[in-house]
C-alpha cells in the first residue's frame, strides 16, 4: 500500500500530465499508450535508391547515366519536400 504522501505525489503527477499531454494521459489510463512509429515516405526511399544507382553508375564510369540518375533523385526529393510543405 502506498502512503498518504506517495498517493498525493502520484495524483499531482497525474494532474500535471493530464494538463500537459492529455492524449498520453488518456492512453496511459486505457493501458495502451500510443506508440510513435517512424515511417520513411516512399518518395524519399525512391530518391535514396536512385541516388545509390547514380553512385554505382559513376563507379562503373557511366557518367551520363549517373548524372541523369542524380538529377532524378534530386527531382524526387524536391517534389517530396514541396508536397510535404503544402
Amino acid at each position: 500500500m502506498l502512503g498518504k504522501y506517495e498517493r498525493r505525489s502520484l495524483e499531482e503527477i497525474e494532474n500535471r500530465l493530464s494538463q500537459e499531454d492529455p492524449e498520453l494521459a488518456r492512453g496511459l489510463a486505457q493501458g495502451k499508450p500510443k506508440t510513435i512509429r517512424r515511417r520513411f515516405p516512399p518518395l524519399l526511399v525512391l530518391a535514396a535508391v536512385v541516388m545509390t544507382l547514380s553512385v554505382t553508375l559513376l563507379v562503373l564510369a557511366e557518367f551520363g547515366s549517373a548524372v541523369l540518375a542524380a538529377v532524378l533523385a534530386v527531382g524526387v526529393s524536391a517534389f517530396w519536400y514541396w508536397r510535404s510543405r503544402s
